[in-house]
């Protein structure tokens, strides 16, 4: 583990990343602010090495890019969700609608748990 990657900030991150509703996404950055950090590039390392039992494509790039290295795999699975997708001009020929896929927890200022809304 790297700076930033405790077992608790691990668990902290795929407990976020499963609690996204299918057919939403956060970014990198979305995670790490709901943890209480900047560290977005935190939350990648622990997707790469944590994250493949999870829902992993719910977590995109800026610009609702999907996970670098796995864009065909994670368009099936926004496909099968119903995420909002848009076409762009540069590879992968899509990113994901963010504006309209970004899941809003519902207790922004709760603790972490509380901010995570696990009915959706």
């Amino acid at each position: 583990m790297t700076a930033g990657e405790t077992p608790s900030f691990v668990d902290d991150v795929l407990d976020v990343v499963d609690s996204i509703p299918a057919g939403r996404v956060l970014s990198y950055g979305d995670v790490a602010a709901l943890l209480g950090t900047r560290a977005a590039r935190a939350v990648g390392s622990v997707m790469r090495r944590y994250g493949h039992a999870h829902p992993w494509w719910r977590v995109v790039r800026s610009g609702g890019l999907p996970p670098a290295g796995h864009e065909a795999s994670a368009r099936e699975h926004y496909e099968l969700e119903g995420t909002p997708l848009r076409a762009i001009s540069r590879e992968p020929g899509y990113a994901v609608d963010y504006a309209e896929a970004m899941w809003r927890p519902l207790h922004p200022a709760g603790t972490l748990h509380e901010r995570i809304d696990h009915s959706r």
